[in-house]
């Protein structure tokens, strides 16, 4: 045609709206379009238009949507649902309004947490359960005759217990005995509540058993469980190093090691400047993000833990861990080495990939400029023989479904249509 000729295009590389000269096309030159839209740039620099998405299951309000080997789970408004084929199994309620939920498979069981609930679920039997053990009242006692306890001052507390697992401590008694040869009686004892007693003014508590009269005290077997509670209701509930982690408001909690339905809330946690927004785990320790920064916190144990300001604040709902990524700067080994079980987020710069030594590596900032909203989505999959990171978010005061601050892409995009 007449003022026009032909461009050859040898290769694409992605999208960049950072570097308007990367559009032109130069010989044997990968060329960088300033926007990409409903397509897949493939590994070999091919431009591949996006098969789309097909309705399956119908939700009245769907969302917090989460994939393990063992289940494909779903919460719909408060109700937890599982997916399976084209069926949404009904399990049960997750909390008495509607929040971002959360799950961490352990184990074969799934654990689940939000704002207003928490439960575990098992996948064999759709059964969706109390997380944790609730706390027993404080005992009712008082001094029995026909004994064999020494006078002293006592303290007596009692557990809970299902089948062999026992619950945190509830408040604790004192009782003095005032002379050699007594009990001590409990009148609240439920059927499965475990009694618990000191030496005459000792402070260790020690197993006595399911019984409702105190006649010695075996001191052999110490509480495990002192202080212990069920969890709090959290978000970013992240499994690591034996320990479940959760988040509510600034603070970081966690679980006690390998019981994680054990939680000291009083004094098992971190606390933050800022609301916190993510929790990832990679094997030398913990990222923390939050609204305006991230923290690392290189370690297993919370004892040994050391904080340091990595990055810029994380945005709720995007974290996903990813396989297939090259070396990550952290280790000396060849380019062609893969890293698995990687974090991936979106943070306020863009996305982000979390590394063993606490660095964060920009994967999209060289290239492309967005500005994410204040919450979103992302999943991780392998499509046609290549691995996928994929997010998306709400942005600006009504919400609307995009996510670039690009005057082009923008004029692209109006009201979620291509125009």
């Amino acid at each position: 045609m007449p003022g026009k000729s032909e461009i050859t295009i040898p290769a694409f590389a992605g999208m960049n709206n950072l570097d308007i000269s990367r559009e032109i096309a130069g010989k044997n030159r990968a060329v960088r379009p300033r926007i990409i839209l409903n397509a897949n740039v493939t590994a070999d620099g091919e431009i591949i238009k996006r098969d789309g998405v097909t309705k399956t299951v119908s939700l009245t309000n769907g969302h917090s949507e989460w994939a393990c080997n063992l289940c494909h789970l779903v919460v719909d408004g408060t109700t937890l649902k599982r997916i399976e084929g084209d069926t949404a199994i009904t399990i049960g309620s997750v909390g008495s309004f509607e929040t971002p939920t959360y799950y961490a498979e352990v184990d074969g069981i799934v654990y689940i947490a939000n704002k207003a609930f928490t439960g575990v679920f098992d996948p064999t039997t759709n059964i969706l359960s109390q997380w944790g053990i609730s706390l027993p009242p404080g005992p009712m006692v008082s001094e029995a005759t026909s004994g064999g306890l020494a006078k002293g001052t006592y303290q007596v507390c009692l557990t809970a217990s299902r089948g062999s697992v026992i619950s945190g401590n509830g408040p604790i008694s004192r009782i003095e005995i005032t002379s050699d040869g007594k009990a001590i009686a409990i009148a609240n004892r439920s059927p499965t509540d475990i009694v618990w007693c000191t030496d005459p003014n000792g402070n260790i508590l020690y197993n006595v058993g399911p019984v409702n009269t105190i006649v010695n005290v075996p001191s052999v077997e110490p509480l495990p469980s002192l202080w212990c509670q069920p969890p709090p209701f959290m978000e970013f509930i992240t499994y690591a190093f034996g320990r479940m982690w959760g988040a509510s408001g600034r603070r970081l909690y966690c679980s006690e090691p390998f019981r994680l339905d054990w939680w000291k809330i009083g004094t098992a946690y971190f606390e933050f400047s800022d609301q916190i927004t993510l929790i990832a785990r990679v094997k030398t320790g913990l990222f923390v993000g939050c609204k305006t920064r991230t923290f690392f916190l290189m370690g297993t144990t919370p004892e040994e833990m050391q904080q340091s300001d990595v990055g810029c604040g994380a945005i709720p709902g995007t974290l996903a861990y990813c396989n297939d990524l090259v070396e990550l700067g952290d280790t000396i080994s060849p380019t062609e080495k893969r890293h698995v079980s990687v974090p991936v987020w979106v943070s306020q710069e863009g996305i982000v990939i979390g590394n063993p030594v606490g660095r964060l590596f920009a994967l999209s900032q060289p290239n492309v400029r967005f500005t994410p909203g204040e919450r979103g989505a992302a999943l991780y999959r392998r499509y046609n023989g290549q691995f996928q990171y994929l997010t998306s978010f709400k942005k600006g005061p009504e919400q609307e479904g995009l996510g670039m601050s690009d005057d082009a892409t923008v004029e692209v995009i109006r009201n979620g249509a291509v125009i």
